[in-house]
């Protein structure tokens, strides 16, 4: 090689140098810039998907507390209208609280089933059909109507008014459980 060859080699090999370090120092900040945004779209994603548990959670809470709210004032007025009934003081007003009690009852469960899972939904239903059943004998009995089967007498319903408060415990217990809270520690 000549003598005027070699610094025009060095000079072309410089400045091909400095080209390339320019589109490699680009090129390694549009990956740097594309692994942040595939980060920071990662993190919006979690986080939306973390509001949307938090939020499904805290609809499916809401509807366990309006249920059990609504079950436990059936409930109450179940056994107050029993209590009216053994001693023949019921009053319309005592009825009228008790299909009232019975209408709510059967509002929330109605939103139970569109968000409850199915394991939850078993115990719930044993629940609503045992209130739905004492009413029934209660209200043929407030009726004058006699017995229609075995098992529908006034000492029979308060038994079985008293067996529900551990229905409505396991109840409790499962809905506990589906939103993520210990059953133990209740």
């Amino acid at each position: 090689m000549s003598s005027t060859l070699v610094p025009l080699v060095i000079a072309f090999l410089g400045i091909v140098g400095t080209l390339l370090s320019g589109l490699m120092t680009q090129r390694l900040a549009e990956k740097v810039k594309s692994r942040e945004l595939d980060h920071s779209e990662r993190q919006r994603a979690d986080e939306r998907q973390y509001e949307t548990k938090h939020a499904t959670v805290e609809a499916l809470r809401a509807c366990y507390v309006m249920l059990t709210t609504a079950s436990l004032d059936y409930h109450s007025e179940l056994n107050n209208f029993w209590y009216a009934l053994r001693d023949g003081r019921v009053t319309d007003d005592q009825r009228s609280r008790l299909d009232e009690a019975r209408r709510e009852h059967r509002a929330q469960y109605s939103e139970a089933q569109m968000r409850a899972a199915d394991d939850v939904l078993t115990t719930v239903d044993k629940v609503y059909r045992g209130l739905n059943r004492m009413y029934g004998v209660l209200k043929r009995l407030d009726g004058g109507f006699p017995p229609r089967r075995e098992g529908e007498s006034l000492e029979q319903v308060h038994a079985q008014i008293v067996a529900t408060w551990d229905q409505l415990s396991e109840m409790r217990r499962v809905m506990r459980r589906s939103i993520g809270l210990r059953s133990d520690s209740v």
